[in-house]
């Protein structure tokens, strides 16, 4: 069964992770944008193609699914609402966007079930 808590706590703290490391990285005045965008983005993805499974082990794939698409959307969002950068404009980069996120998040999220299963397995024996 899926848990929407579980969503809600992956949402969260990969949302809370993200501002916290904007900050650090502006602390520390790095100035390449695009790379640190780019290091933020990934290390968002794979955090909650990791926290996904751990709160909803029922249902591990459509959690990463649906809290990757929900990331992926409120960045968008931001972009347009709060930095005023038209993203809407290209309907490829959306594409684009949403294909590369999402494709990050279940990838970790399938290592880290098949790890979690080997593990078990392992036990067993």
């Amino acid at each position: 069964m899926f848990q929407f808590m579980g969503l809600l706590k992956t949402l969260g703290v990969v949302i809370f992770t993200f501002i916290a490391a904007s900050f650090l990285l502006g602390f520390f005045n790095i100035n390449n944008i695009a790379i640190t965008v780019t290091l933020l983005y990934i290390f968002c993805y794979i955090l909650t193609g990791f926290l996904a499974p751990i709160w909803n082990p029922k249902t591990p794939y459509i959690a990463s699914y649906i809290a990757s698409l929900t990331l992926t959307v409120l960045n968008l969002l931001f972009a347009v609402l709060v930095l005023d950068i038209m993203v809407f404009a290209d309907p490829m980069d959306i594409n684009r966007g949403l294909a590369r996120n999402t494709l990050l998040s279940l990838f970790v999220t399938f290592l880290w079930v098949k790890i979690v299963k080997w593990k078990q397995g392992k036990e067993h024996d």
